[in-house]
């Protein structure tokens, strides 16, 4: 390996791995002798298949990548329960260890652990094995690029589009006449037109119809025109992401399931005291957009792309951290963060009050009524959530009422977000 950054390594850092938890404290004060920590820059090779060198490597922040004499690759992260363990540590050398991100590693120096008191742990199993196929850590290549991006903040994040951002920040900064509004909004026609539509939907019926932008802000109000703005671009970003055929199906089911959650908890929200149908709207579009992510930088991983099992195993664990990292670049604020961080957390209970994740929660129960998918997932009365809405007063047979009553509205919203 060539020059890199070392500084001695402490007891307390060997502590992390195994197995040197199980160390005596003189072991360790023995051991960190002859142990550094190396910062090791991306693309340098740490060690090669074949040879028969004297150290073994311990992950700790970074990825590694290994490669097999047959030219098979996988991936180790940092922070895993894997790279708590030596890497690839058989001589000879069975992979060729490389940074592919920038790396922080323990190395320590093998021949001396043989004669420490914790050799005796390989004849109690202590020993981790040689990776195989089958080892949970042969992680894929494009979980291994989203974590180092979102990990280094380098996230390839969507522009959210210019007639969102301004409105936004113009009711933000108390800067909204309703003629200033008019302006900005309208010089998208197509979202003017949605508006309208709107402000002519179920909530409003009996009230005459609007048929001019300026009306339907006045009819709305401004804060609720914000949110339905939002929406409507929302729409845009999920067709854009997305810029080869092979996912295009992905980003279509997806945005078909964001609007059947943002439609429920709309509906939800309106029984819900301390709680607004608008922002309980928009929570519901954004609680999957860090997946959406994902599949943008599938795109470039096509036999990944093609395997269902593969892909999943990649959006299932990283979602959450990249739906708030991406609200968080948008400067939502924190209700909906949360709404896209634990919008799968099933047992979240924060506090006594109903917040927008926990309608997204119900939410999301409800739109998987009647599918395969809902046998994977808990009842809506084992959720801590859903004894929260309506201020405490469903069952799952009134929860399915107030739907019903709401089904117009519901209806009226898939058909505003999917024309």
């Amino acid at each position: 390996m060539s020059k890199v950054k070392s500084s001695p390594a402490t007891p307390e850092q060997l502590t992390a791995f195994v197995p040197f938890s199980e160390c005596s404290a003189d072991d360790l004060i023995v051991l960190a002798d002859h142990a550094w920590i190396d910062q090791i820059k991306r693309g340098q090779v740490l060690a090669r298949v074949g040879e028969e060198d004297d150290w073994d490597y311990y992950l700790i922040e970074g990825t590694l990548k290994l490669v097999a004499a047959d030219g098979r690759e996988s991936f180790i992260m940092g922070g895993s329960r894997t790279a708590r363990a030596p890497v690839a540590h058989l001589k000879p050398r069975r992979y060729t260890l490389s940074a592919m991100t920038a790396v922080t590693c323990l190395r320590v120096e093998a021949s001396l652990l043989k004669n420490l008191s914790f050799s005796s742990m390989e004849s109690d199993g202590m020993v981790v094995e040689e990776m195989s196929e089958s080892d949970e850590f042969l992680e894929n290549p494009l979980f291994a690029e989203v974590h180092d991006d979102l990990v280094n903040d380098r996230l390839t994040v969507p522009s959210m589009p210019e007639v969102a951002v301004k409105i936004r920040r113009m009711i933000e900064q108390e800067d909204a006449s309703i003629p200033k509004l008019v302006q900005a909004i309208q010089a998208d026609p197509a979202v003017s037109a949605r508006l309208i539509k709107a402000a002519n939907g179920a909530l409003y019926h009996g009230y005459p119809p609007v048929e001019t932008c300026v009306r339907a802000i006045e009819r709305l109000g401004v804060n609720t025109t914000k949110h339905l703005v939002v929406s409507f671009v929302l729409r845009n970003l999920f067709q854009e992401a997305i810029t080869t055929k092979l996912l295009d199906h992905c980003a279509c089911d997806l945005w078909l399931h964001s609007v059947e959650v943002a439609a429920i908890s709309q509906a939800l929200a309106n029984v819900t005291p301390g709680l607004d149908a608008e922002e309980a709207l928009l929570a519901g579009l954004l609680h999957d957009i860090g997946e959406l992510v994902i599949l943008s930088y599938a795109d470039n991983y096509p036999e990944i792309a093609r395997d269902e099992t593969s892909l999943r195993g990649v959006i299932q664990p990283l979602k959450g951290k990249i739906g708030r990292a991406v609200l968080q670049a948008w400067q939502f604020a924190e209700p909906f963060l949360l709404a896209a961080a634990e919008a799968e957390q099933w047992t979240r209970n924060p506090a006594p009050q109903a917040d927008y994740c926990d309608v997204v929660l119900v939410a999301h129960l409800h739109s998987y009524f009647g599918t395969p998918k809902i046998n994977d997932l808990p009842g809506l009365a084992e959720i801590p959530a859903f004894a929260k809405l309506a201020g405490g007063s469903l069952t799952p047979e009134v929860s399915m009422l107030v739907l019903d009553e709401a089904k117009e509205q519901i209806q009226e919203t898939r058909q505003l977000f999917m024309s």
